[in-house]
């Protein structure tokens, strides 16, 4: 009779362990296909997940190689593409703030931003349908957001040559996305972002942003370090008909924005640059125009650093840009003739103070 007990007890332990695999197999299974058609809702995208793993004692579930295609008009390139997306409950905000907020890590992204001469052939960053389908996907408000070893192209296929411009080794994080006092003492979200231009020298940035303003409430600033101007050939000769034979660039931004009003500039130098090279240039309009810019370049060059550099000022609205041509005009002079720009942002330099609306 104790024996016959004890087998009761086992084969009840095995089917509840049987049952768990089972259901847990299925809804594994349910979800994936659940991700598969809500992505596929957005019009003109096609979405394929291979797999979805559950980790229910841990309040997460995985997504195995998402791929994102357009459908609509001839992109050759996926929007979209990572080996796995890792969706979790934040368990710190959880058990000492009480509040039920989420995590999103991307590992290994690829996302392709295409420029085209219409709609229907351009892949344009993440908009407002996509928000509201990782909303579906995952209901809690997300809190911090991270990207691993991405990559980001930019490409334009209606050029000659075609460019591909890529960022690569792209490291982000973001966080406080929940804009909330119960978890930071600051209502202000935290961006942080760097990669590898050109798969050479170094980007940096960092954004402030109120993220439930009603409009665009951010700072930013960004640089980039030491990148080799030929490098940029392919994007040089697509949208200016020149290549760079030597040098280098640096690059130094800073904007703001508030209440749908933004001001700013962009700071790019060119150190040891040269354009012009006879023995590499068949065609002789392309070598006379290449002459004319290396003559320009080298008028208002600073002699003392070999350095060509200007400020470019930018302000106004959104809805209403307002470039300031003269400006940056008269500060490529002043960086030939009275000092010369460094394309750096000062040492310790942050993003100015954002006040949030008072409201969300």
């Amino acid at each position: 009779m104790q024996s016959l007990v004890k087998r009761w007890w086992f084969w009840l332990l095995i089917v509840i362990l049987v049952a768990f695999v089972v259901v847990h197999t299925y809804l594994a299974i349910w979800v994936r296909d659940y991700v598969n058609r809500k992505l596929s809702e957005i019009h003109g995208y096609r979405a394929h997940v291979s797999a979805v793993t559950l980790h229910l004692w841990r309040g997460a579930y995985q997504i195995h190689y998402i791929d994102i295609k357009k459908t609509s008009g001839h992109v050759p390139v996926p929007f979209f593409s990572a080996p796995l997306v890792d969706l979790s409950v934040e368990w710190h905000a959880l058990i000492f703030e009480r509040a039920f907020v989420g995590n999103i890590e991307i590992h290994r992204p690829k996302m392709n931003l295409v420029n085209g001469s219409t709609k229907e052939s351009s892949q344009a960053p993440v908009d407002e349908p996509w928000a509201q389908k990782i909303k579906q996907l995952f209901p809690l408000k997300i809190n911090r957001f991270a990207v691993h070893n991405g990559e980001i192209h930019y490409h334009d296929f209606t050029r000659n040559p075609k460019v591909n411009l890529p960022l690569d080794r792209v490291q982000m994080v973001a966080v406080n996305l929940t804009n909330s006092k119960k978890l930071s003492k600051s209502l202000i979200a935290d961006v942080r972002i760097e990669g590898q231009p050109m798969g050479v020298g170094d980007a940096r940035s960092q954004i402030s942003l109120d993220p439930y303003a009603a409009k665009p409430t951010f700072a930013f600033n960004l640089e980039v370090k030491e990148v080799p101007l030929v490098k940029l050939n392919q994007f040089a000769k697509a949208y200016g008909n020149f290549t760079f034979d030597t040098g280098t660039l640096k690059v130094a931004m800073e904007a703001s924005a508030h209440n749908g009003a933004y001001q700013g500039y962009i700071e790019p130098v060119f150190d040891h640059m040269s354009i012009f090279n006879p023995a590499k240039e068949d065609n002789p309009i392309t070598a006379v125009w290449e002459a004319i810019l290396e003559g320009v370049t080298r008028i208002v060059r600073n002699y003392s650093k070999d350095r060509f550099g200007t400020k470019v000022p930018f302000s106004g609205t959104f809805e209403h840009p307002n470039p300031e041509i003269l400006s940056t005009i008269s500060n490529a002079f002043r960086n030939a003739f009275i000092k010369a720009f460094s394309g750096e942002l000062p040492s310790g330099h942050k993003p100015p103070k954002v006040e949030p609306e008072e409201k969300h």
